[in-house]
């Protein structure tokens, strides 16, 4: 592996982007900075990925048509009349809400600083995506720089291009959305991405919000999951929460360096046992409900009882996950306005934590608007009986 300039004759995305650096490449594999100064009214952004996605990437909506980033309410604002970033006892910096956010109210929406190509890792040296990750922080324009050199990076740091690196490491978010670019094989789509303004909340294994990226802006949206009182932190999940106490804490220590002190951790062992008892029966109630075959004992009860463990677990980013279930177990069965009723709820809780192109919400909208053509309406009962083609499907 080694540093090359570019190949005018190699490289088509140079044109697309004002600012590029030296490429590094393995083999067939290139890997280079690309930055637009001017994107998002002129906050930035910087890409590290292939020549072939960065040319996709530029000539998305995004980049070619700015009204649409232009859009998003409260964009990448620094400061705000509804919330306040302030010094958290045991937590250092975190935001706190100066009024009541009821479920499903706007938060926050920012676009990244860095969206990183995850094959980056596998194909560049360490020593190189260090480098190449400071020489781009700095053509991030002044305040958005500033911003983003001001983020933590838990420890001490004894050189300018061990913070970025740093910065990058603590604050990143995996984002897993098709889209942002096309593919048309099964490797994976994922972006290393940093959202300065919203690194700024911290970490609740019970979470109030949560965040989903939209693909046509490059925008991450932080909505409240459950009403937030005024004066009260605003959080969101670094991790999955529908894990066992210990596991969700390793990951925590393991991938941002902190031991987790939220309420559900801290928990007596009474408490923590009976918790880790219904995640373990949450799993295996989703392992049942999602087995479509004859034999399945899924039923409407059980879609209650899924109801009532994420209700006692605390699940607000999750809730809709389980609305979705009792959904589609009522309608399984032939009763549309129970399955009605818990459809509207999954809309209302998976557009707040999933947003409005989420595949759950989709299929709770359908189900919604006339559950007795859904693909579920008697799914249950068709199969048990064995009526009909609808068995094979």
């Amino acid at each position: 592996m080694i540093l090359e300039a570019y190949d005018d004759q190699l490289d088509i995305a140079e044109p697309l982007w004002p600012i590029s650096t030296p490429c590094a490449r393995n083999g067939t594999q290139k890997y280079c900075i690309y930055s637009n100064p001017d994107f998002a009214d002129g906050r930035g952004i910087i890409f590290f990925t292939s020549p072939e996605r960065a040319a996709e990437v530029a000539r998305s909506s995004a980049f070619t048509n700015p009204a649409v980033v232009r859009s998003v309410p409260e964009l990448n604002a620094a400061e705000s009349p509804y919330w306040r970033v302030e010094y958290v006892e045991g937590k250092g910096m975190g935001m706190i809400a100066n009024k009541n956010f009821r479920i499903g109210d706007h938060i926050m929406s920012s676009t990244p600083s860095f969206m990183i190509d995850y094959n980056v890792f596998h194909y560049v040296p360490e020593n190189q995506v260090v480098q190449m990750e400071a020489d781009a922080a700095s053509t991030l324009p002044a305040n958005h720089g500033a911003i983003f050199m001001n983020l933590s990076t838990h420890d001490e740091v004894d050189s300018y291009e061990t913070r970025v690196a740093k910065i990058i490491l603590t604050n990143s978010f995996d984002i897993e959305e098709k889209g942002v670019v096309s593919r048309e094989d099964e490797e994976e789509e994922t972006w290393y991405t940093v959202f300065p303004e919203i690194s700024r909340l911290n970490h609740d294994c019970r979470a109030n919000a949560d965040y989903h990226f939209d693909v046509t802006t490059l925008t991450q949206h932080i909505h409240a999951v459950r009403p937030i009182a005024a004066g009260e932190e605003i959080t969101i999940s670094y991790v999955d929460p529908i894990l066992p106490r210990e596991v969700r804490r390793k990951r925590l220590e393991t991938s941002w360096h902190f031991p987790c002190s939220c309420s559900l951790c801290m928990q007596n062992e009474h408490q923590t046992n009976a918790s880790d008892a219904r995640i373990w029966q949450i799993l295996e109630l989703r392992r049942q409900l999602r087995d479509y075959t004859p034999g399945s004992a899924a039923t409407p009860a059980m879609g209650e009882l899924m109801v009532s463990l994420y209700e006692q677990e605390r699940l607000y980013s999750s809730m809709y996950e389980a609305y979705t279930y009792a959904a589609l177990e009522y309608n399984g069965v032939g009763e549309p306005w129970l399955a009605t009723k818990y459809a509207r709820l999954a809309v209302q809780h998976g557009l707040a934590a999933g947003g409005p192109e989420d595949q759950d919400v989709l299929v709770m909208k359908e189900l919604a608007k006339d559950p007795w053509s859904h693909w579920s309406w008697m799914l249950r009962t068709r199969k048990r009986m064995n009526w009909g083609s609808a068995v094979e499907q």
